[in-house]
């Protein structure tokens, strides 16, 4: 039976960039997000007023894990 994991993602990510600023992305933040079947991993574009660019990245082990992310996401969001 699979295990039901809840998408809990107020925080995307925090940590720092890589000119080593504090960097935190919240959900609220974020506009847009793709999946990458071929890459197994989930792109999440934010508003960030220094990189109209900005974007995290959640890699996964398998596509599996990925496809109940992905599902968990759309419904979760």
């Amino acid at each position: 039976k699979p295990v039901k994991r809840r998408v809990a993602l107020k925080v995307i990510k925090a940590g720092v960039d890589d000119k080593g600023n504090p960097v935190c992305v919240n959900k609220s933040q974020v506009y847009l997000f793709k999946k990458d079947q071929g890459q197994n991993k989930i792109i999440f574009f934010y508003h960030d007023a220094q990189s109209p660019e900005a974007s995290v990245t959640k890699s996964f082990s398998d596509s599996e894990s990925l496809d109940t992310y992905w599902d968990e996401l759309i419904k979760n969001w």
